[in-house]
This record gives C-alpha cells, structure tokens and sequence, in this order.
C-alpha cells in the first residue's frame, strides 16, 4: 500500500536538556538515523514539527501542525493533511531502531482499518504506527473538541492491533520500540548502537 512517512519531531524534549532529534549515536543525530531508513521506503517523507527553522536542508518536506500547541494528535492530522497518499506511517523522532521490514508489514495490514498499531508489554505505540486518511473526521472532532488523549483516540477508531507474537519476528521489541527520550537513554542508545 503506498504511502507517504512521517517523522514527528514537535515534542519539547522536557527530559533533554536539548532537542532529542539532534541527540548523536557514533556521531549521527538520531534524527539523520530516522530519514535515511525512512528515505529508503517512502518516496513522500516528511518531518512535522512546531520549529521548522531547525530542520531546513534535511531531505525531507518540513511542515508544521495546522493546529499549534495541542500535541502528537495534531501532528497525525497534519501528516495526513499534507501526505500525497491515503495512508501514513508515522513515527516519533526518537526512535532510531524501528525495522522498516516492520513498517512494511503494517502497512500491508492497514486495508479496511483507521490505523494500525503495534501493542508492547501491554501497551498501544501510537507513535509508531499506520494510519489512514479515513480517521480524519474522528480526528478533526477530537481536536476541535480538545479531545487530545492519543490513546483514546486510537482507541475510538477501527484500529487493527499488532501482538507482540505478530511483532517479533521483525525483531528484538525493546530495541525497536526504544524511545532516545532522556540522557540515560541516550547513553543506552549508543551502547545498542555499538559505541
């Protein structure tokens, strides 16, 4: 199923002292890490963000929220909005080791649903997932309604949920759900990384 790949990188990064999409692993933002595995795979890539000055130059179409302030909901909505296709994968900012194998997969699994989405320890991964171009009244009323629970979100639509049965055989899940959130985790990042 085409569809176009969007990196969402408007966070605050309250936990970093700085911009966690510009966190280095061997000396690579883990920003660069996400564009050049997604660049691979989609031909319609893009970085939703609330500070498009700081992502001028990096490959992908920069775009910002059409509803500021009101977190990764309005995100999806703008990567759909924007989005060439009737289908997104969307993907957090600080995740450098997300299989692209994995994505594939979901999107292949995406026909008839709102979103497809991995289910970890119990837990949606809604910044890592599938979502189509039909949940958008859902998500224009959530949003016009200040409605901004991500999960309840996901959680209201027809959503297929990926097990972790299903999930691992692309891989090692606490490695590809790892989120570079915080100085500790960058450092375990680099380990994974191999320096």
């Amino acid at each position: 199923m085409p569809a176009s790949g969007v990196i969402l990188s408007g966070g605050r990064s309250s936990r970093m002292n700085f911009n966690k999409a510009f966190a280095e692993i061997s000396g690579t933002p883990v920003l660069e890490i996400i564009i050049n595995k997604l660049s691979k795979c989609f031909d319609d890539l893009m970085i939703i963000t609330n500070e498009p000055e700081l992502y001028k130059g990096m490959g992908p179409a920069v775009y910002t929220d059409l509803y500021p302030q009101m977190g990764p909901m309005a995100g999806i909505h703008a990567g759909l909005y924007y989005s060439r296709y009737e289908s997104i994968f969307l993907l957090g900012c600080d995740m450098p080791f997300f299989s692209m194998e994995l994505a594939s997969y979901m999107l292949s699994q995406g026909s008839g649903y709102d979103c497809v989405v991995p289910v970890v320890n119990g837990k949606l991964q809604p910044l890592s997932a599938v979502y189509n171009s039909s949940c958008m009244p859902e998500l224009i009323s959530c949003l016009d309604n200040n409605k901004l629970k991500l999960i309840s979100f996901v959680e209201s639509i027809n959503s297929r949920y990926l097990s972790e049965k299903e999930l691992l055989p692309f891989g090692n899940l606490e490695t590809m759900f790892f989120n570079v959130n915080d100085m500790a985790a960058l450092i375990r990042a680099r380990e994974m990384y191999g320096g």
